[in-house]
């Protein structure tokens, strides 16, 4: 080998030896003093998961106006942790309180310390968490606090989504609202799969919001970001990033104009019922009857082709948007305060009256469907009687009519006498002696079941959930000897009578005594009738479809069962039934036949209504005042039933009621159903509107007050010499409302005068 081989080979091993000698310094460096300084790193910064809240899914009415929806709001927090590393001392926390509830209190949103100190309480947030203090804070008050974080530490103003009801207080039985969940239903309620709950989550309490809230809830997302040991967050990891998945939309069928013309009538029918003067009481000229107090009352609108609830209202009611951040204690007892008239209960499904004579309807389908008309002491339906105004029980022997044993008498209202009663003549007029009549000879003929009358209104659906998608349903009561003997056995205390008496049998026979319905029930029943015997579960959902419109679930029709109704029995129970209306001695006829009682001038040559009175005794209050009916009666598109508490008759209250809305709506005239936004501005532009029409129609020279509607940055409502008002950006027109407010008062005036 050569010396210049040699060299080379040398050259060569020492630049190899150079090579791993730095592989190695490199590797070592990684392992060692990398490695070290990692593991510090490691050890100091944490990743923590933060979970995105998904946004609910809509609630749309069954023309695709979103009823709720989703809005951000901005939200003052309190961080409990950083309030306690400030050591503050006792007054200097209680001074900051105290600022910080002024300074929101100026935003225009109430707030007192007791309200912060409860919030910072709350058990089910942690100690590093960010406690809510107040919704709809002000925007500015981010900067307001946020520059003095010295004064005020762990407070902070930031942005979140809340449910947002944009027809207000419209439909709320019906729509239900949300709230944090709570321990009980943590344990209790099962959610799909990947919609879990956790501690604070906000869920649905009640009406669709509850009865469909694994379809409106949507699917959390998730975003990890690294903190170090002062919990300060270093990064986010966008690699770790999980969207959220909204939830899914509920499409009702429940048309919000119809519901909007429904409970504006039903809260004006109950303050003119309260306007009522007490009675004197016909067996005492002495004394008067107990007063008109009409707590709260219920509307119901189906569609009896096929179940479809187009409205539902009960009053009074309340604004769910209130639930934003939670009901206040004391505001949550009012809601719930029976001296309040019970907002949140919902009388069209959970109320349950007497039904009065609304009830004849099933015990006259009793009396032909058991044979009970011919036989006996009853007459044929066709064969017309005298009506004497009382009754005296058969069983009864042979008594003085005018001076009877207990429980042996029973009168129409006011003892008032009809001639030539039959089957269709009775339900026009309302006998009440003709009901008593097929109530005793169903009881005392052997040859009819004893309960015939209960079997037939249970076949109707009477006594029973009628299946609605909505919570806390109540069946009813329909009184047999062998239940009522079953709730003796049960409660003694409570229920201290078990027998059954032929009284019995014949107050059941007019709906009166234990017999019980709500007014959805009472709907559906009729319904049931009008269109031939097809009993619905009433549907006030009519689909549910994803943000892309695909439907997921659909409710058809839902048939329950069928109601054997005979056409002959059909025929003159229509006959009846319309002349209610339509014949001048109908107990509804003044209803549908003059505005002077509050009704309408209502085209029943048009549109025929089938409808019935009803006028419920309670022990110690005024009556209970009941109309059902549904129209056009041949071909039947609309089936409503009014039911109004401690009101009077069915004829002067709940009758001019249903008929102002079912002209409304069989004539297509029903107004427009304004946003929460729209009637506040309503509200807010009546005193300048009143005020414009003074300057307009006087005969000074004054000047009016007003500014530049087209000016942005201007809060309060602001009229211009047009007549035009701007308030938060909608428009009022001076002359549309002042006609609309005069509308009103000239229908008040009416009523009042009738």
């Amino acid at each position: 080998m050569s010396e210049t081989t040699r060299f080379r080979m040398r050259v060569l091993a020492i630049i190899g030896l150079s090579l791993f000698a730095t592989l190695a310094a490199r590797l070592w460096y990684l392992q060692v003093m990398v490695s070290e300084r990692a593991v510090a790193v490691a050890q100091s910064n944490v990743t923590r998961v933060i979970t995105v809240p998904a946004p609910r899914g809509r609630i749309l009415d069954v023309q695709g106006r979103v009823l709720v929806g989703n809005r951000t709001t901005t939200v003052l927090t309190m961080n409990r942790h950083q309030l306690d590393e400030a050591d503050f001392n006792q007054e200097r926390t209680r001074a900051m309180l105290t600022e910080i509830a002024l300074e929101i209190n100026r935003s225009g949103h109430l707030l007192k310390v007791s309200d912060v100190e409860r919030a910072l309480r709350d058990p089910s947030y942690g100690r590093y968490d960010d406690v809510p203090i107040a919704h709809d804070v002000e925007a500015d008050l981010l900067v307001y606090f946020g520059e003095r974080p010295e004064r005020f530490p762990g407070v902070r103003v930031s942005e979140s989504t809340v449910r947002s009801y944009l027809y207000g207080d419209l439909a709320t039985h019906v729509l239900g609202w949300v709230g944090p969940v709570n321990d009980k239903e943590l344990g209790n309620r099962r959610p799909p799969p990947g919609k879990e709950y956790r501690l604070r989550d906000h869920i649905g309490k009640a009406g669709v919001e509850l009865m469909f809230e694994d379809d409106l809830r949507g699917v959390a997302g998730r975003k990890v970001v690294e903190v170090d040991r002062l919990g300060e967050i270093v990064r986010e990891r966008p690699d770790l990033f999980v969207p959220p998945e909204p939830g899914d939309d509920v499409i009702l069928a429940l048309n919000v104009d119809i519901q909007y013309l429904v409970e504006r009538e039903l809260e004006r029918s109950i303050y003119q019922a309260r306007l009522q003067e007490p009675e004197q009481d016909p067996n005492n000229p002495s004394l008067l009857l107990p007063t008109y107090d009409a707590p709260g009352g219920a509307l119901v609108v189906l569609d009896p082709r096929d179940g479809s609830v187009l409205a539902l209202a009960s009053y009074p009611s309340y604004d769910p948007n209130e639930s934003i951040g939670g009901f206040t204690s004391e505001r949550w007892a009012e809601l719930n305060d029976p001296a309040n008239d019970l907002p949140m209960f919902n009388r069209a499904i959970q109320g349950e009256y007497a039904p009065g004579s609304t009830f004849k309807l099933f015990t006259a389908h009793a009396a032909w469907h058991s044979g009970v008309f011919g036989v006996g002491s009853i007459p044929g339906a066709d064969v017309a009687w005298q009506d004497p105004g009382a009754y005296v029980l058969r069983s009864c022997g042979d008594v003085d009519p005018t001076d009877p044993p207990p429980g042996c008498r029973y009168r129409n209202a006011g003892e008032k006498q009809y001639q030539d009663v039959d089957l269709a003549r009775s339900l026009t007029v309302s006998s009440d002696v003709y009901y008593y009549k097929i109530g005793e000879s169903i009881y005392v003929n052997s040859s009819h079941p004893d309960t015939a009358v209960q079997d037939a209104a249970a076949k109707y659906g009477l006594g029973f959930e009628t299946g609605i998608t909505l919570p806390f349903e109540q069946d009813g009561y329909l009184p047999t000897p062998a239940n009522r003997r079953q709730r003796h056995e049960d409660n003694p205390v409570a229920f201290p009578e078990w027998g059954w008496s032929t009284g019995d049998n014949v107050i059941t026979a007019i709906g009166q005594g234990e017999v019980l319905v709500t007014p959805l029930q009472l709907a559906n029943a009729f319904a049931t009738f009008a269109n031939g015997g097809n009993r619905f579960a009433p549907n006030v959902v009519d689909r549910v479809v994803d943000r892309d419109g695909e439907v997921i679930r659909a409710f058809g029709p839902r048939q329950l069962s069928d109601v054997d109704i005979d056409s002959g029995f059909r025929k003159r129970v229509l006959a009846g039934l319309t002349g209610v209306t339509a014949d001048e001695e109908g107990t509804a006829y003044w209803a549908f036949n003059t505005e002077a009682t509050g009704g309408t001038y209502f085209p029943l040559e048009e549109f025929p209504v089938a409808a019935k009175t009803g006028t419920a005794e309670v022990r110690g209050k005024a009556d209970t005042s009941i109309f059902a009916a549904f129209a056009p009666a041949t071909t039947p598109t609309h089936t409503v039933v009014a039911v109004l508490e401690e009101s009077g008759f069915g004829s002067s209250v709940a009758a001019p009621l249903v008929a102002r809305v079912l002209e409304k709506m069989l004539e297509e005239a029903v107004p427009s159903a304004p946003l929460a936004v729209e009637r506040y501005a309503r509200s807010a532009a009546l005193p300048l509107c009143v005020a414009w029409h003074q300057w307009r129609t006087g005969n000074t020279l004054d000047r009016l007050d007003a500014a530049d509607p087209t000016l942005e940055d201007v809060g309060g409502p602001v009229l211009d010499a047009s007549g035009r008002v701007l308030v938060r950006g909608v428009e009022v027109y001076c002359e549309d409302l002042l006609e609309e407010v005069l509308d009103t008062f000239e229908d008040e005036s009416v009523r009042g005068n009738g």
